[in-house]
Formats: structure tokens, sequence, C-alpha cells
């Protein structure tokens, strides 16, 4: 599967909304990413429930960015709930990566790091920073890291100096412009789609269509 869908928020106070798709798609799905809207809306009976639907790969995208203690205080909040955390590169490795780097491992956790964004504003930074990205992801070493569909070119670069062992997840297909399969076309390993399910009037049908689209860019790039 290579399908991870993006939950940023609910249209229910409770989220029954959401738990109602989940129990729909999820297994029909890589994995879930939750993101910053909906875990600050809702309360960690929220994220019990999503757990209990979805037992693997629940990604609490929280785009941690600040120094080591802090975000493992942070991360500790999470530790029952999720089995990946998303954080930014940008802020090195000495006491800030290397400490929830190893938090996560004691606690059998994934580290995914942001390697650049799927708006025109990564461009200007994180874009310009590859090299410097690229070698600290080595250092690192995360499970995964983030690069955005909507410039398959950043992912070719990636994928060519890292190898084949850090998983990529590329947002920006659908809503944002990028076809679904162009990013696992360029060397992703999973598309990260969100509003393209969650606003549709029937999710798991747009869930299948997504998944077959998927195969089918695939096959296209192939020939």
């Amino acid at each position: 599967m290579t399908l991870v869908v993006a939950i940023d928020r609910s249209n229910t106070e409770d989220g029954k909304d959401i738990i109602s798709i989940l129990n729909n798609i999820c297994n029909m799905v890589a994995g879930v990413k939750l993101g910053m809207p909906l875990l600050l809306k809702h309360d960690l009976n929220l994220l019990s429930n999503i757990r209990k639907i979805c037992r693997n790969n629940l990604i609490i995208d929280l785009k941690l960015a600040d120094i080591g203690e802090v975000m493992v205080e942070t991360v500790e909040l999470f530790k029952n709930y999720a089995d990946a955390v998303i954080a930014h590169s940008f802020i090195g490795k000495n006491g800030a990566l290397d400490k929830l780097k190893n938090y996560l491992d004691e606690n059998n956790m994934k580290l995914i790091l942001v390697g650049s964004m799927s708006h025109k504003g990564s461009e200007e930074i994180y874009d310009k920073e590859i090299g410097n990205i690229i070698k600290l992801i080595k250092d690192i070493n995360p499970w995964g890291i983030v690069l955005p569909a909507t410039r398959p070119e950043i992912i070719k670069v990636f994928r060519r100096e890292l190898g084949n062992e850090i998983k990529i997840l590329s947002p920006g297909v659908g809503v944002q412009g990028a076809r679904p399969g162009s990013a696992l076309c360029y060397g992703a390993d999973y598309e990260i789609i969100g509003r393209s399910i969650m606003n549709s009037p029937d999710p798991k049908e747009a869930t299948k269509v997504l998944i077959y689209e998927q195969k089918r860019g695939m096959y296209e790039c192939k020939k």
C-alpha cells in the first residue's frame, strides 16, 4: 500500500466523522497522518479511538522544531498512541534531533524528518540547503523523510543521495496539484493525500479511485 491519508480537522465536536471514515478506509491505506489542527481541537480520547481502528503507522504530524528536551516532553504525551512523529530537519542534530531520535528509538517509535515542503516558500530556505539537509539526514538516519510531490525533482535528488533504506512520504497530491502516482514515479514510497479523501461525499470510493490512479500513474511512468 502506498497511500497515507492526512487528517487535519474534523467537522464535528466529538470527531465521530473521522472515526466513521477511518472505519471504512483504514484497511486500504498504509498509514494515517494526524495534523496539528486536529490534535489541538480534540483530547487524547479521539487518538485512543483512532488507535483502536488503525493499528499501524499512525503518524503524529507535530512538525517539531525545538531543543531536544522540549521535543521529547512533547512526544511523551503521544507515545501510547502513535507509531511515528514528524519533526523539522533545519534545527540540526546536537541538542535537538539527536535527543529526539534516541527517545523515539527507546520507545519503538519512528522519526520522520521534513526534507522539503510542498508550498512555494520552501524554495526560499529549505531547497537552498538541500546538501546540508541530506548530510544531516544521513547522520540522524530517520525512518522516513517528507518531500513534496509538487516538486518531484527534489524527490529524485534525495533518493539518489540516500538510497532506498529511508522511506519517502510525499504530500501535495490532489488539491495542491500533483497527480496520484507522480511522486511514486520519482522514488517516493508513499503519497500523502488528505482533502481529496476527507472532503469527498464518499471517502471510501475516493480512496479506491486514488489507489487505482496511483497504480495507473506508476504504470505510465514505467512505459
